[in-house]
């Protein structure tokens, strides 16, 4: 028995160490990869939303785009695979694997690579997941000396805005802009046009430029900058950015572990007369400095003993980056260009050094310093001018090492946010850390409570989740999209991770809140798409306190807006100096009116809020007006004094929008006598029953009619449906009957039919707006003394964001809808009955939720930009039966508020600001081909 006990004592020792985790499937082929060729991205995400990813075969190209789903109230990557994508991408590089894929500045240009750094250039094509390919470069043969190791595109010459920071002041979040150039080298053509420009460079070190000139045709110039004597010489890695003057520096990493960094100077060589023909660009290299031994420094010291530290030297680079001039936040001072790389390191199966081992990654930096030298002052003696002074030479640059930093991940992707300040580190295990890049620490939650620079410093941050091998992040970095070795595409959003912050804290909303506006605000002037902000947005509203989720969302929801309007100078209030024209070019107010309608507008299952209504509605609105403004505008692309609605397919589009129009002002109308019949003749004029009757039905009617920004856009399309009235009219009128009938002759029908069949011409109906103009104009002058200029335009933007109707506007809604009001009076002028309006449909508006409404949108497919039904479902052929109005349809999905349109391709003659206006929905949401 003694021997037995002794044979089971080992069990109850000392534990073993655990083994370390399983390395993810596909790890170490991914890491060789990295390795050997810095430039195999293969999976990338555009600023205008669009995800571009390479398929497990190496061969194709797929798309994927975030879209939301309002059956399911959530938001997901639609991944659209394009046969006739794919089969293009194959038929261009000939089968062979494909290796890299980056976007340029503007997010519309997507440059692929292959494995022999073959090139091609692909544009976005009027939807999110089409793509035309608009130039080839192609090698003969299949030499690996050509594949890419690095690429960069130019910037565009331009001044950027910047909220660096919100501040509380006062009770009040302010957000500070500011204004930095992007720095250059520019392309010199894209001065009116947005031309791009681009540098590669090959493992056998030749330097490539590839241009648009001032023909818009992409051409390419070539520079050896490598002597390659051995295999040592060739190049693994290379990094491009900006430098003063107008130049590039450039850092190129060799399999002899060499570092070499260089500065580019291109010149155009642009002509400078008419009879001057420019020969091409010319770039220039110029050596800086050199490190031949590049590889992490020593190891620090191991705190704890018994666990043995592997040499850094182990570690391979397995990424490189070249990190701008920037402004340091801490001083006055701008820091210094720097090399950033990292070398990862994986565990052999076998030990060799008999203890656990686990992978690790080491961040190492090199600053570049402008290094002032001397000659000796004997020098001074050979010239006829003694001097003791040291004689100064031209400055020179010089790398310094600052200090490494080690991670016990492997990192598999590195990417520059926030102009170069942070640089975003991704892991195999999926988790992604934000680090200082003058620090290169971890970005910690900052519990400060008066200043606001990010989510990330709010407590947001990506949570460890599924492995991956190939990750991208979104336009706005709070979004990731990554697969690993199986390659399904999946994404992940910034949450709350920091667990010192209660969720339920309405201090840590209000600082969340904050930093959505600043961001927002970032997005919307820099034109960056925002879905990822506003999916992130969602996904945090969602996870607020049950008991107390609807009055939370709410406050969310009005303060959120609240700052972005006034934030991005949305001024709503028009009552005083109403100007249509500054509405329309004004892009910023399509970014709000899109983000208020898709915040009370989650799902199909929730109704809709009226504010969310009012918004859609101005927006539909607001297209109808630029379609309105361009259409009778006269251009040289029509006869004489013409406008372009002399164009028979121009005034073809203008009958779904005067129709939709016209049953938009009957829907007004009929939900103010509705008002109108709810008020008790004894009791007199309530507002309460007013603004209960208002929450009750969601009904947008009157905010829309007292708002001045939506009264504003009404009366401009009353002007405009005027106008199409009189010409249908004239059209018609001048029409001989023993003549060949005018193209023009059948939309002037329809037009004039929908105009008779009207129950308020646009001549009533802009009579009314123009009235409740007066009265809100009065009733604002009679509150003038007590009511500032900034504290009526805050009383516009309140009665759009919370749905209420202001004190001082109550007199102008019983001067509307009481009655003998305003409103009696003109349904009178124009002998216009109640009932008439009272049994009116308005399904097609879509803004009831009766079932009659849910009825008509389930049976027909309506293009929501044209406004035209597309199909219907027909009760002669069955429950299944779909009778398509035009034929075989291929439509268009918008990502945010999935509105369709007809997927019409541009053809020759057409006008091309009918086709801009399409381009993208009328929220702002990109389109989908489905």
């Amino acid at each position: 028995m003694p021997m037995m006990m002794e044979d089971y004592d080992d069990l109850f020792s000392d534990p073993l160490p655990l083994p370390p985790p399983p390395l993810a499937l596909g790890l170490p082929e991914r890491l060789d990869e990295l390795r050997s060729v810095g430039c195999c991205r293969k999976i990338a995400w555009s600023k205008m939303g669009c995800i571009a990813y390479i398929s497990a075969n190496g061969k194709e190209l797929h798309l994927a785009t975030l879209q939301h789903h309002k059956k399911k109230a959530i938001w997901d990557l639609h991944l659209h695979e394009d046969p006739a994508v794919a089969e293009q991408i194959i038929r261009i590089f000939k089968g062979r694997e494909l290796a890299s894929l980056s976007w340029n500045p503007s997010g519309l240009e997507l440059v692929v690579a292959d494995i022999y750094g073959r090139l091609a250039i692909c544009t976005i094509f009027i939807a999110m997941n089409r793509l035309m390919v608009s130039k080839v470069w192609m090698n003969d043969l299949d030499n690996h000396m050509n594949a890419l190791v690095g690429s960069f595109w130019l910037n565009v010459k331009k001044v950027m805005p910047l909220y660096r920071s919100a501040v509380r002041q006062d009770g009040q979040w302010n957000y500070t802009v500011t204004q930095q150039e992007m720095k250059g080298p520019y392309n010199p053509w894209a001065i009116k046009t947005p031309l791009s420009a681009m540098v590669v460079v090959s493992r056998g070190g030749s330097v490539r430029l590839l241009y648009q000139g001032q023909d818009n045709q992409w051409q390419d110039v070539r520079h050896e900058i490598a002597d390659l004597s051995t295999s040592n010489d060739l190049l693994t890695h290379a990094a491009l950015c900006p430098d003063r003057g107008d130049s590039l520096l450039l850092a190129v990493h060799t399999a002899g572990n060499q570092l070499r960094l260089y500065r580019a100077t291109i010149d155009w060589q642009q002509s400078t007369g008419k009879d001057q023909i420019a020969s091409g660009p010319k770039i220039s290299f110029q050596l800086l400095e050199t490190i031949d031994d590049c590889c992490p420094m020593l190891d620090y010291t191991a705190q704890n003993q018994e666990t043995y530290v592997l040499p850094s030297s182990e570690a391979q680079m397995s990424h490189l980056e070249l990190l701008p001039q920037a402004a340091d936040p801490r001083s006055k001072e701008s820091a210094s260009p720097t090399i950033l790389a990292t070398f990862s390191y994986l565990p052999n199966q076998y030990s060799v050094h008999g203890v656990r081992e686990q992978p690790y990654t080491i961040l190492s930096r090199w600053v570049m310093r402008n290094v002032e030298t001397t000659l000796h002052t004997a020098f001074g003696s050979l010239t006829s001018k003694k001097s003791n002074s040291p004689v100064r030479l031209k400055e020179s640059a010089a790398l310094v090492r600052l200090q490494d930093v080690r991670v016990e991940h492997v990192a598999i992707d590195l990417q520059q946010i926030f102009l170069s300040n942070t640089i975003a580190v991704a892991y195999s295990d999926g988790s992604i850390d934000f680090r200082d890049r003058f620090t290169m620490q971890i970005m910690a939650t900052d519990e400060e409570l008066d200043k606001i620079t990010s989510l990330i410093q709010v407590g947001f941050g990506f949570q460890a989740a599924d492995p991956c091998l190939h990750v991208a992040l979104s336009p706005n970095t709070c979004v990731k999209a990554f697969f690993g070795h199986e390659h399904e595409p999946k994404m992940g959003n910034v949450q709350s991770v920091n667990c010192d912050l209660d969720i339920q804290d309405s201090i840590f909303t209000e600082k969340a809140t904050a930093a959505f506006v600043l961001h927002n605000s970032m997005a919307g002037l820099n034109n960056n798409n925002n879905d990822d902000l506003l999916l992130t947005m969602q996904d945090y509203m969602t996870q607020l306190p049950n008991d107390e989720s609807r009055a939370q969302r709410n406050k969310m929801e009005q303060d959120f807006l609240r700052d972005l309007y006034r934030t991005l100078s949305v001024n709503l209030d028009q009552s005083t100096d109403p100007q249509s024209d500054k509405l329309l070019r004004n892009p910023m107010l399509q970014r709000c009116l899109s983000l208020q309608a898709a915040l009370g507008n989650r799902s199909d299952k929730e109704p809709r809020s009226v504010i969310s209504k009012v918004a859609w509605v101005m927006m539909n609105l607001r297209m109808i007006a630029l379609t309105f403004a361009f259409a009778f505008a006269k251009t040289g692309n029509t006869p004489e004094g013409s406008s372009e609605l002399s164009k028979p397919e121009i005034l073809q589009a203008m009958i779904g929008l005067a129709r939709w129009s016209m049953t938009l002002t009957d829907y007004i109308v009929d939900q103010l006598l509705e008002l109108k019949r709810r008020i008790d003749p004894d009791r007199g004029f309530d507002m309460n029953i007013i603004q209960e009757r208002i929450r009750a039905t969601r009904s947008p009617a009157l905010l829309l009619l007292l708002s001045s920004t939506a009264r504003t856009f009404l009366r401009y399309n009353c002007r405009g449906l005027r106008g199409l009235s009189t010409l249908s009219s004239t059209h018609i009128d001048q029409q001989h009957p023993h003549s060949h009938p005018s193209a023009l002759l059948p939309p002037s029908h329809a037009l004039s039919e929908i105009f008779a069949s009207a129950h308020l011409p646009p001549r009533a109906l802009e009579s009314l707006f123009l009235e409740t103009d007066s009265l809100v104009k009065h009733a604002y002058a009679a509150v003038q003394p007590t009511i500032s200029e900034q504290r009526q335009q805050a009383l516009e933007r309140e009665m759009l964001l919370s749905g209420e109707i202001p004190e001082a506007l109550w007199g102008v809604v019983e001067r509307v809808v009481a009655r003998g009001g305003m409103l009696e009076r003109v349904l009178e002028r124009e002998g216009v009955s109640e009932g008439e309006l009272f049994f009116g449909g308005f399904e097609e508006l879509g803004l009831e939720e009766d079932r009659r409404t849910r009825e008509w949108w389930a049976r027909r497919t309506v293009d929501e930009v044209r406004k035209i039904v597309l199909r219907e479902r027909s009760t002669d052929v069955g429950e299944m039966g779909l009778s398509d109005l035009k034929g075989t349809l291929r439509l268009r999905t918008c990502a945010r508020c999935g509105a369709v349109m007809e997927d019409l391709l541009p053809v020759r003659g057409a006008s091309g600001w009918m086709m801009n206006l399409q381009r993208t929905c009328f929220c702002g949401g990109f389109w989908m081909v489905q």
